[in-house]
């Protein structure tokens, strides 16, 4: 089951990311966001992995492969590169 339920975690991701209204980049509502959920990552990771998840979307890289991006550079689980990855494309504007 949990093989299956990756997959279409990461899609659905992928679907909904393409449909958020764009927003102003705002690195004080991005921290907010993460901060209390993520206490272990600290607020120069937070932004840091921000910044990568940005330039990842700039050079065309998907949503999925950011997820999994995140997930390798900062060891965190699928649920937390995602929400990480979330909020960077909602809050930082990318």
């Amino acid at each position: 089951m949990r093989p299956i339920l990756f997959p279409v975690l990461i899609a659905g991701t992928a679907v909904s990311l393409g449909f958020a209204a764009p927003a102003a980049a705002d690195t004080g509502d991005y921290l907010h966001a993460l901060q209390d959920r993520y206490p272990s990552l600290s607020t120069q990771q937070l932004l840091s992995t921000g910044a990568t998840v940005c330039n990842a979307a700039s050079r065309g890289m998907n949503s999925p492969d950011m997820v999994i991006m995140v997930q390798r550079d900062i060891g965190v689980s699928v649920p937390a590169a995602l929400d990480i990855v979330s909020a960077a494309r909602v809050h930082l504007k990318c």
